[in-house]
């Protein structure tokens, strides 16, 4: 089954959620990587399940997490 869960979304940042069975991706990481962390707990996701990060492009509301959250959860 697949799933698509908005995080975040705006100037301000975006984040997306997508996941499959076994697979776990975020869509961009545009807001700290406590924030994202906190919107995939409120999904019941735990952070540490995530597979990979696609970033859309580096503007600074689609990476300002990544370094953090990518780095923290080694992605």
């Amino acid at each position: 089954m697949l799933s698509l869960c908005s995080i975040a979304s705006g100037s301000s940042g975006n984040c997306i959620y997508i996941s499959s069975d076994s697979t776990h991706i975020l869509v961009d990481a545009g807001i700290s990587a406590k924030r994202i962390e906190e919107g995939l707990c409120a999904l019941g996701v735990l952070p540490d399940t995530i597979s990979a990060i696609l970033i859309t492009h580096e503007h600074t509301d689609h990476v300002q997490g990544l370094a953090v959250f990518g780095k923290k959860y080694e992605i």
